[in-house]
């Protein structure tokens, strides 16, 4: 009885240990309350401008770039103009820089510009016009 004792002890010690090591590795996860508070699982959602700033931020942090955008109205009441956003991410080259934009396609074509002139290109872009309205929004990323 005294060795099913022991096996039992250090069994519930490995599984404490193993348990604490996946605890502090991330492993063990639950369901955010907020998607732009986890960037992973908010990079495959609409994402309001606020929630994208946030997002693109912690990807960049975590050696990722956007590698594509897509974008959307989300209220084109006029004067209430609100797009959403959504993101596919791919690994940050070592210096690269990128810089990315959403909004009307006169404002997008001056950020093409700047972005030229600071040695970026145009790495993806989408406009979409609302069938109701007529009004058109852009988004578009530049990558050096």
């Amino acid at each position: 009885m005294a060795m099913d004792r022991q096996a039992g002890k250090r069994a519930g010690k490995a599984g404490a240990a193993i348990g604490a090591l996946l605890l502090l590795g991330g492993c063990l996860t639950s369901p955010p309350s907020n998607t732009a508070s986890d960037p992973t699982i908010a990079s495959n959602q609409w994402l309001k401008t606020a929630d994208a700033d946030q997002v693109v931020s912690a990807m960049s942090a975590r050696g990722f770039a956007p590698a594509t955008i897509d974008c959307r109205f989300e209220d084109n009441t006029p004067g209430q103009l609100a797009y959403a956003s959504k993101f596919t991410w791919r690994r940050s080259p070592p210096n690269g820089r990128f810089h990315w934009e959403v909004g009307d396609p006169a404002y997008l074509a001056s950020s093409e510009v700047k972005a030229n002139r600071a040695g970026m290109r145009r790495v993806s872009a989408k406009t979409v016009t609302d069938a109701a309205t007529g009004q058109k929004v852009g988004c578009s990323i530049w990558a050096s």
